[in-house]
Formats: structure tokens, sequence, C-alpha cells
């Protein structure tokens, strides 16, 4: 069991009234940040794997109580929680169009969900997110925190992303990486062509994935820079092997309005997606 933690000096247990608290759930573990939201700064960072790994829907009710036992201060009230369960199945919708009556059809045409999953969404800008969660575990923090913002994982890389290609009328993909897939949102001339999931394999089958995409979108990859969020195996070669396809691929750091204390700054890239949903 692989254990991760990293807590700034001035990280007070007894002041979470004032942090905001962000926890990323997998079946294998979960990592969690904390934000002093009185500075606007990360102050505390961490990431532990479960001593085995979800298998039935309910091992969550013992995952959450581990997670929880393990830091007693996190039952403690927060100004506010965001809670992301690392899952590739997520849809979007034009908010203008989009059915909230119709929210688990919409999601049942893109994936396969079972009865132990709560569906959910929620905005993000002009678009919907709609995406499932185990419903054991979303009981299981109810209990500890009512109130509490539930996002996909797609959630904080299509805010980024449409931030972004706001600015710029070139193509441009996003590329999130978690631990088993990736997602994919594209971009050109302001507009949002794609935001979907790939089952990472290895990175000659995930650019196979970015150039098809691009390809039924007619756009050249060649024009294409990309963003890349997350961190994997061999990174450097995955970024040297999108060069070649790709006009341009670089490493997108978390969010630039957010501050880290010193002990946190050097994980800002590899951690990104945990600190994005803030």
């Amino acid at each position: 069991m692989q254990k991760f933690e990293l807590f700034d000096e001035t990280f007070d247990p007894f002041r979470t009234e004032s942090y905001e608290l962000s926890i990323q759930v997998s079946l294998n573990g979960f990592s969690f940040c904390i934000k002093d939201t009185t500075r606007n700064q990360f102050i505390a960072l961490a990431h532990k794997e479960f001593e085995q790994p979800v298998v039935f829907a309910e091992d969550w009710n013992d995952r959450a109580e581990w997670i929880f036992n393990g830091y007693d201060w996190l039952k403690k009230p927060f100004k506010r929680v965001v809670l992301n369960f690392e899952s590739p199945r997520f849809t979007i919708a034009p908010k203008e169009f989009f059915e909230f009556s119709k929210a688990k059809q919409l999601l049942t045409i893109a994936h396969q969900l079972s009865d132990l999953e709560e569906v959910n969404y929620h905005p993000v800008e002009n678009t919907v997110c709609v995406f499932s969660s185990p419903s054991a575990l979303i009981a299981s923090l109810s209990r500890i925190h009512k109130n509490f913002k539930l996002v996909s994982s797609a959630s904080a890389p299509l805010s980024l992303h449409l931030s972004k290609s706001k600015a710029r009328s070139t193509p441009l993909i996003t590329l999130s990486v978690y631990n088993d897939f990736c997602v994919l949102i594209l971009a050109n001339d302001k507009k949002l062509l794609h935001c979907g999931s790939i089952k990472y394999i290895n990175h000659e089958d995930t650019i196979y994935h970015m150039v098809n995409t691009c390809k039924q979108f007619g756009i050249t990859p060649a024009d294409i820079e990309i963003t890349l969020i997350g961190d994997m195996i061999e990174k450097d070669s995955f970024i040297s092997l999108l060069n070649r396809f790709f006009k341009s691929a670089k490493q997108e750091n978390s969010l630039k309005h957010s501050h880290f204390s010193y002990q946190l700054s050097q994980h800002k890239a590899s951690y990104a997606n945990l600190f994005n949903l803030s």
C-alpha cells in the first residue's frame, strides 16, 4: 500500500471551516488536497492506495470509513467539499437542450451502467456534464458531509479547455490522463467538437484514437496543439511521440490563478486533475 502526504506548516486541523477539500477516488485508492481559501493557497496533498481494490459495490462502505478514519479531521465541516470518482462513464450535452429528467437515458446511450450507480449532472459553461458514480460511495460521503459538490472526471479538464479555446481559433486538444483512461477534448475555431473518454492501453493506441478523432472532423493533426493534463508512465516519451504527429504538445500545470505552498509546488503538474477540481 502506497502512501504519500504533504502538509504545509500552516495547516491547522482546527480551521477546516476556512478550507476547501477536494477528493479524488478510484477503485484502487484516493487522493485529496486542501486549499486555504483565505490565502487562496493549496496547503495539503495526500494519496493513499486501498489495501485491496474495490470489487463489489458493498466494498465502498468500508473504503469510505477507512478514508475518513485515517484522517479524523476530514470529518469536520469544510467551507467547500468537492468529490470526483475517476470514471470514463460520462457524456455532455448542450445546456439549452438538456432535460434533467432524461439524464440517465442520455448517459446510457453512451455507456453501460449498473443498477448500483447514481447518475448526476452539472453545468460547465454552455454544456452539461452527465456522469455516474457508485451510489454507496456517495451515500457514505453524504453521512459525513451533507453538502458537497459532485463532479465528473471530464468537468475540470473541460472547464480549462473551454477557457483556453475562447482565446484562439486554431485547433486545440486537451488530453486529461487518469489511471486507466484519458479524457479527450477537441475544439476548433472556438467551437467544442468532441469530449469523450479513451481506454488507456499504451501510448501508440492513445495517439491512434486522437488522430482518428481529428480526421473524423476533417482536421489535420499537424495543425493541432496538444495540452496534456495529469501524469503517466514515460511521460516524456509520450510527449515526444505526440510531437511527431501534432503541431505541438506540452504538459499543463494546474490552474494559474491558484497558489501553492513550497512543498506542494513541485507536484502541480502530476496532480493537476486533483488540484483543478477547485
